[in-house]
């Protein structure tokens, strides 16, 4: 079933719908959700309502969120001049292009009229994410692409760790040490390393072979193919354990990558709660991303295993 899926929210966690999530939609009533969701609690969210007034109605909701969003809109207009920052909820001067307190863009100026954009994807401020942590104050942790975020934080639990992440999956431990979750970053950098330091026998091999000059990587396999003998079998099993394991860091950081990162975040704020006598610097000491640590995480992978070599 296909349906346009701007401005709704699955009826179970609330979280914005996009058109690349997993989507199915109730038989009966239409309502939405997410399939995880769904299959969750294996029938309607809204269940409880079928055949009553209250039913769920795509187009009445569709009206009542169009009505929320003028409320909105007036709300914003008429507070003389001001606006609050959706991202740490101080107030400032309409004239500016960012919070002078987070940094978070003014995007009601940027749209040149008042534009709403949910830093929470459509989850509510108050949601419990887990252990007493809202929403709101994940948000402000994580700083950025929270709309991306938050949403997963708010389905996924110790009985539901899975959902996929593509620049975990990539960039495994540049993603990791970005997200400033250290430890996490520094094994599996580590990993990342031993799995290529694997590949080094095959490609000495390789080299030897005097295989000068552009080629296919059919020929690269047809010349290690045809060279077995020379290279060996334990130089070839060596590689296979390389290439495994590195495909193995990757789909279990893109797997598991968004339920560290919320624990992380869970456990931070919690820490912070107790601890800071100021959040808001602990907020962006912790939290956010560390665009330096990315590159540097990348370099130390791409490069920490020919210097490795070196030194054998």
């Amino acid at each position: 079933m296909s349906l346009k899926t701007e401005g709704v929210s699955c009826v179970r966690c609330h979280a914005y719908l996009f058109p690349e999530d997993d989507i199915v939609y109730c038989p009966i009533c239409g309502a939405p959700h997410h399939r995880d969701c769904y299959n969750q609690l294996g029938h309607c969210a809204l269940e409880t309502l079928h055949g009553t007034d209250r039913q769920y109605d795509r187009v009445k909701a569709e009206e009542e969120r169009r009505a929320a969003e003028t409320e909105s809109k007036r709300s914003a207009e008429s507070t003389e001049g001001l606006i609050t920052c959706q991202m740490c909820h101080e107030k400032y001067d309409f004239a500016l292009n960012a919070c002078p307190k987070c940094g978070a863009p003014n995007v009601a100026k940027a749209g040149g009229s008042f534009v709403s954009f949910d830093f929470l994807g459509g989850v509510p401020a108050d949601y419990d994410i887990g252990e007493g942590i809202t929403a709101d104050e994940a948000k402000r942790f994580v700083a950025a692409n929270t709309p991306r975020y938050i949403p997963k934080f708010a389905v996924l639990t110790p009985k539901n760790r899975l959902s996929w992440n593509w620049l975990a999956f990539f960039f495994p431990c540049a993603w990791m040490l970005s997200r400033k979750m250290y430890k996490n970053g520094i094994v599996t950098g580590l990993l990342n390393v031993i799995a290529s330091l694997f590949y080094l026998p095959l490609s000495s091999a390789i080299y030897n072979l005097g295989t000068g000059g552009a080629q296919t990587y059919a020929d690269v396999f047809n010349n290690i193919y045809s060279n077995l003998s020379n290279i060996g079998i334990a130089v070839i099993i060596f590689s296979m354990l390389g290439f495994i394991l590195n495909i193995a860091i990757r789909v279990v950081s893109a797997l598991f990558g968004d339920y560290m990162y919320k624990k992380y975040t869970v456990a931070s704020i919690k820490k912070i709660r107790a601890e800071s006598e100021d959040m808001d610097q602990d907020y962006r000491r912790m939290g956010g991303v560390n665009i330096f640590l990315f590159i540097l995480g990348f370099m130390a992978v791409q490069y920490l295993p020919a210097v490795i070599a070196a030194f054998i």
